[in-house]
């Protein structure tokens, strides 16, 4: 065949193969990419769903419907939803198998979708699939209409209607219609962002972010060049409320243990306007002058981390508190904590403390680390100091140094501290001077020397107390006071009038959690009060536990003048009268076995006693008998009435404490109206015909906060308005004595005086 035929024929070949590949090329990208896109995804524990797609020859393919699907249970949970994608596929770089772009042009729209890890431990992509992500990345991409929901543990990002436009070429844009982060740490929702964006080596910038009022995001860039090693790294520049704030972060999780690497720097950030901003309902004042923080490695694997940060704040203030200048500085590195400073400085008020500590490798270590410090402190005003922790303005004043050094080593304590003040105000109480020197040595903290002064006050102790085990404690303590009423808060002068002092000196001997003391209480002109006492004492023992501990008490007081104290009370209750008496008690305050007695003689009571009772005179005696008490006698009376009543106290078990009383003479229940509990007891004269009589008063209640009733049984013999009275009555009411203005008064009949008898009979007439 002649050569001219033959190049016809060739050529005639060759077209006819390359109008078979443009009539094929459709299907065969079409349905090879159907089946790449299923291959691939099952590798990674997906499922692709496609309902068409379209490729026309020279042309982007098109993708309708695209579902992707996690088909296992434990892996990362993917589910995303895609209407439409199309792809320009460089065909060229795909056949060749040469570097470089595999897609000219992604283009996404309405992408629904939602990734979610709850636990760190599930399998997600593979390093292969990392891989191909990456060369998957375009030279330009959009996005319209998307809706993603991201979740990682108690970490959620959720994005609406995010569009995003970026290309090598040229700027594009970015815009959200509203981007929530919730977080154990942070919870906000930015609206209506808008920025500008680019992608440019496999790095996704966007700029001129306004996420709220005073705080604009400059840049945050993305690398995803290192995909493929699944590492990405972020690094953003922000305005934040009048300062600067820029860090990078990089992230890599090819390993079990994932590594974070976090470093950043802020300047003259307002804490005003971020309190502001943040809606604190206390807001602070201030300024984060400078900081610099870095993290590296895990904190699920502490052990494995290294951080460092170093901040200062100026002008600090938050309601009444305010603080000159704070700085800290601290580091971790190799399970040790370094404090290089922690520095307070108040108007006139300074505190240093630095030190370093080992890192607990177990949670149980938190209770016994490992720490070396030092501290120094001059505190010229010890209120404005305290405001600073949140204590009460006026609590707390005057001038305290602190130096000293603390360390632990292998569960052993040591060091020492000295503490010196002068002109203190703690908790409202004056005192003069303040003197201590502790030392740690080993499980044992020892007080060598404890000094109280105020005016002619002293308080002086020693001891040691072990800081393992069950923490027992020895030590003596040895307190005298010129006045005991000043430290007394229940007990207080009249205003206007001075008190006599009533001094008082305690000893107390302690061994192993057993106190062992004795002290003297003197009234002024009357014999001076004696008192023993032995009881265990446990640090943390609570009021419940002590009642149930075995205890020894005496209280002798021979005879006390109340008239030459009654300034004491307020309001004052006793004018006059002798009170004397001697008990024993034991066993435990919840079941005590008391032996003694305890007589009033010559009692006159003041018109100011508290408006409880009306009376004016009262005599008494009460004798103690194991778990019982026999009221011999009560003798009262007011200006009409003489009352006479007897009766018992049965306080076997404290919490349940009943007095029974009967009257020698009768008593009568002259209550007009009903009441719902009782604040005041009146004594008010009666005739035997007109009210029925009480055969017997009881009163029940708990020696600590159970409530107290009062209740009147009626004499079943006695006639209630001519009608007899065979069942007999009980009538019952709470006291709530000293409750309230509203007087609810409980009024009780007795027989008058005969002069205040006939008193009333001629007014009468």
């Amino acid at each position: 065949m002649p050569f001219k035929n033959r190049l016809f024929l060739f050529s005639l070949l060759v077209l006819l193969a390359a109008l078979l590949a443009i009539a094929l090329a459709p299907f065969a990208v079409a349905n090879g990419l159907r089946l790449w896109l299923s291959w691939r995804s099952r590798q990674e524990g997906l499922d692709v769903s496609i309902d068409k797609i379209d490729a026309p020859f020279l042309h982007p393919v098109v993708i309708r419907s695209l579902h992707v699907k996690s088909i296992r249970t434990d892996a990362l949970h993917i589910d995303l939803m895609v209407t439409q994608v199309q792809v320009d596929l460089n065909f060229s770089r795909i056949l060749s198998r040469r570097r470089g772009r595999a897609i000219r042009n992604l283009s996404i729209e309405d992408l629904h979708g939602e990734i979610r890890c709850e636990n760190p431990n599930v399998r997600g992509i593979t390093k292969s699939g990392w891989g191909t992500l990456q060369k998957l990345l375009p030279q330009q991409c959009s996005l319209r209409s998307s809706e993603m929901r991201v979740q990682n543990g108690p970490t959620l990002i959720l994005l609406r209607n995010g569009t995003l436009s970026a290309s090598e070429i040229e700027a594009g844009r970015f815009s959200a219609g509203e981007l929530m982060i919730a977080s154990p740490w942070l919870r906000q929702t930015f609206s209506q962002l808008r920025g500008a964006s680019r992608w440019d080596a496999n790095r996704l910038t966007l700029a001129g972010l306004t996420l709220a009022r005073g705080l604009d995001l400059e840049s945050v860039s993305v690398d995803f060049s290192r995909l493929g090693s699944q590492q990405v790294r972020l690094e953003f520049d922000a305005d934040v409320f009048g300062g600067k704030i820029r860090g990078n972060v990089a992230h890599e999780w090819h390993s079990s243990r994932y590594n974070w690497n976090v470093a950043g720097a802020a300047t003259d950030i307002s804490l005003a306007q971020t309190s502001e901003a943040i809606g604190l309902t206390d807001r602070f004042g201030g300024l984060i002058r400078a900081s610099n923080f870095t993290v590296r490695g895990n904190l699920a694997h502490p052990a494995d981390v290294t951080a460092s940060l170093w901040t200062e704040v100026t002008g600090l203030t938050w309601r009444n508190r305010t603080a000159e200048a704070i700085m800290l500085g601290a580091s971790l590195y190799n399970q040790q904590i370094q404090l290089q400073q922690l520095y307070i400085k108040q108007k006139t008020n300074q505190l240093t403390l630095s030190g370093q500590a080992s890192f607990p490798a177990k949670s149980s270590d938190w209770l016994s680390p490992d720490f070396r410090g030092d501290i120094s402190a001059t505190i010229n005003n010890l209120g404005d100091f305290t405001t600073l922790f949140g204590a009460k303005s006026g609590d707390f004043a005057g001038k305290l140094i602190i130096e000293g050094a603390l360390n632990t080593r292998a569960r052993q304590l040591g060091g020492n501290l000295t503490v010196e003040g002068a002109a203190l105000t703690l908790f409202k109480t004056a005192i003069d001077s303040l003197s201590a020197k502790l030392k740690l040595q080993g499980t044992e903290l020892a007080i060598e020397q404890f000094n109280l002064k105020r005016k002619n006050d002293s308080l002086n102790a020693e001891g040691k107390i072990e800081m393992s085990g069950a923490h027992n404690y020895s030590g003596a303590l040895d307190t005298r006071v010129d006045n005991l009423v000043d430290y007394l808060s229940g007990f207080r002068a009249s205003a206007g009038k001075s008190t006599r002092p009533i001094a008082a000196e305690v000893q107390a001997t302690i061994t192993s959690n057993r106190w062992d003391a004795c002290g003297v209480i003197h009234v002024p002109e009357s014999s001076p009060i004696s008192f023993t006492a032995n009881f265990p004492l446990r640090i943390g023992t609570g009021w419940s536990a002590f009642q149930l501990s075995p205890l020894n008490v005496t209280l002798d007081f021979p005879s006390i003048f109340l008239g030459k104290m009654r300034q004491v009370f307020h309001p004052e209750i006793f004018q006059d009268g002798i009170l004397s008496g001697s008990i024993s008690l034991s066993q435990t305050l919840q079941h005590p076995r008391i032996v003694g007695d305890v007589q009033l003689v010559n009692g006159r009571l003041s018109d100011s006693s508290g408006g409880w009772f009306n009376l004016t005179e009262a005599s008494s005696r009460i004798v103690f008998e194991s778990d019982r008490a026999s009221l011999e006698f009560f003798n009262a009376a007011t200006k009409d009435v003489d009352l006479l009543v007897r009766g018992e106290i049965d306080f076997q078990d404290t919490s349940e404490i009943t007095i029974r009383i009967a009257g020698a003479t009768p008593i009568f229940d002259l209550t007009a109206h009903l009441i719902d509990c009782v604040n005041k007891i009146e004594i008010a004269p009666a005739a035997l015909p007109l009210a029925p009589a009480i055969r017997e008063l009881e009163v029940r209640g708990g020696l600590v906060q159970s409530p107290w009733t009062i209740s009147l049984h009626e004499d079943s013999s006695t006639p209630l308005f001519g009608v007899s009275n065979p069942a007999g009555l009980a009538r019952n009411f709470p006291l709530c004595l000293g409750t309230g203005p509203e007087e609810k008064k409980l009024v009780l009949g007795a027989i008058p005086r005969p002069e205040a008898a006939a008193k009333r009979q001629k007014k009468q007439r």
